[in-house]
C-alpha cells in the first residue's frame, strides 16, 4: 500500500459539497461507508493537486529553468 495523505474532517465536508452528494455534510462524517469513499476522493484530489504543482510554469519554461 502507498504512502496514506492525511485527510481532515473539512476536506471531507468540501469533498462532499463538490460531489453534490444528498444529505448533511455530518452525514458524511459519520456514515463509515460515506466516509471511506470520500476519504478516497479527497485523498486522490489532494494527490492530483500536488503533482500540478510540481510542473514548472510558463515563464520558467520559457527562461530553461526547469528544475
Amino acid at each position: 500500500m502507498t504512502d496514506r495523505i492525511p485527510v481532515s474532517d473539512a476536506d471531507i465536508a468540501r469533498e462532499f459539497r463538490l460531489r453534490h452528494v444528498r444529505g448533511s455534510p455530518g452525514d458524511a462524517v459519520t456514515n463509515p461507508a460515506l466516509r471511506i469513499c470520500l476519504t478516497n476522493c479527497a485523498e486522490l484530489r489532494k494527490k492530483q493537486k500536488r503533482t500540478d504543482q510540481s510542473t514548472p510554469d510558463g515563464k520558467r519554461l520559457a527562461a530553461g529553468d526547469t528544475e
